[in-house]
């Protein structure tokens, strides 16, 4: 199974939608992987935060996106912590 493949619904579809936006290359590498690299883990996170920042509605919270944006980051995070890449 693909990284893409092992992320959970409905966390995928926004995972997916984000880096088709953000990192089509990114994709298509995590589509090939079955572990994400350090660096490959390191720009999803960038990749997400920039996204997220983009969807911050008053009170610097996150709009309904955000909160998916978010979630889906948090399920890529817990499903490869960073200190299991090294």
């Amino acid at each position: 199974m693909s990284v893409i493949d092992e992320m959970p619904e409905p966390h995928r579809a926004v995972f997916v939608a984000v880096l088709q936006h953000r990192d089509p290359a990114l994709l298509a590498t995590l589509r090939a992987s079955t572990t994400p690299t350090v660096e490959d883990w390191e720009t999803v996170e960038e990749t997400f935060i920039d996204a997220l920042s983009e969807h911050y509605g008053p009170g610097h919270e996150p709009d309904e996106m955000g909160k998916r944006i978010d979630n889906a980051l948090g399920a890529f995070m817990t499903r490869w912590p960073n200190d299991s890449l090294r």
